[in-house]
């Protein structure tokens, strides 16, 4: 039976072939066995794994069609799968996008997602380097490779329904921290785990949520949580908990909504904020969505009045701070 890879390989390689031209069968199967041993050094294959490598791309959604031209039949690329289905001008949206990765440009996985696009829409490492026609000035975080990893693990455990335990440094004191995980959330260019805390001698999960940021995780590590017993157990029994039954009680979704970002207030106080700006942080506000809740009440050629209701705490103070006099709190 042919690898995986390879049958995948092929498919690749007669949809690459038939984008550049179309072409009969004779020509189709031979170039793409010299793209093989020329670019692979892989044998030549047969006529009939060639025909399932078609099947299978047809099966996927691709539309690959016989056409006469001048008394010869050609195959034709008319159609691709839904998924894959992008205009010339969504296509000329991907070195923009790599362009906001570009703070994370060494980390192994984008160069694979630049790699597959050169591979799947015939791009060239020129078109999806954006310099110096698009630049991204936000600065990289310190570790991002390892936030990133340290991220999709603890999803994979919040899938899993799985606790978790940490080594975590809150204000210089380092402890172990025993979290059902809920969610990740990236806000102000900074991770934070949002948890519920599990009892160490019940490991009962409460519902009381809690934020940590994944940058003062020790080692940016995360293992398993475990019921400790005074037993000697050749096997650890992990910790697992109802995902959808504790993410309803914590209120996620209630507290959060109402927030900027991560912070939440457990004493309901919502209030109403009308804030005004003025010269530069105007263009800001005006094409910025802060929060679901804003609204522009009053603009003029000076100002700009907007309206907001979240928690009344920090978190909205950062926010008007970071505008000094070009913001004012009018209530």
């Amino acid at each position: 039976m042919e690898d995986y890879s390879k049958r995948k390989l092929y498919k690749k390689i007669i949809i690459k072939l038939l984008r550049e031209k179309k072409l009969n069968l004779d020509e189709l199967l031979s170039s793409l066995n010299r793209v093989l041993k020329t670019d692979y050094g892989i044998d030549a294959i047969s006529r009939r794994t060639f025909d399932r490598a078609k099947e299978s791309l047809l099966e996927n959604g691709y539309i690959i069609n016989s056409r006469k031209f001048n008394g010869r039949n050609y195959f034709v690329l008319e159609g691709y799968p839904e998924n894959h289905n992008l205009t010339k001008e969504e296509q000329l949206t991907f070195p923009l996008l790599l362009g906001l990765l570009d703070t994370e440009k060494n980390m192994n996985a984008v160069s694979w997602l630049k790699s597959a696009l050169m591979d799947e829409f015939d791009f060239s490492k020129d078109d999806l380097n954006p310099f110096p026609y698009f630049v991204h000035v936000q600065p990289s975080l310190n570790g991002q490779d390892k936030l990133l990893i340290l991220a999709g693990k603890i999803i994979e455990y919040i899938k899993n329904g799985q606790a978790i335990k940490f080594l975590y440094d809150r204000k210089g004191e380092v402890k172990f921290k025993q979290i059902a995980p809920l969610q990740i959330r990236y806000y102000d260019n900074r991770y934070y785990l949002l948890g519920t805390d599990i009892d160490e001698n019940t490991n009962e999960v409460g519902i009381l949520l809690k934020t940590f940021a994944l940058d003062k995780f020790i080692e940016k590590h995360v293992y398993p949580a475990i019921i400790e017993t005074d037993e000697f157990n050749l096997s650890e029994k992990f910790i697992y908990f109802d995902y959808q039954k504790i993410h309803k009680k914590s209120n996620l979704e209630n507290l959060l909504k109402n927030s900027l970002g991560i912070w939440y207030d457990w004493e309901s106080r919502l209030k109403t904020f009308r804030l005004k700006f003025t010269d530069w942080a105007m263009g800001i506000i005006e094409n910025k969505t802060i929060h679901s809740s804003q609204q522009i009440i009053e603009k003029t050629k000076d100002f700009t009045i907007l309206e907001i209701t979240v928690w009344d705490n920090r978190e909205i103070d950062y926010f008007i701070d970071r505008f000094g006099d070009k913001c004012e709190r009018l209530n």
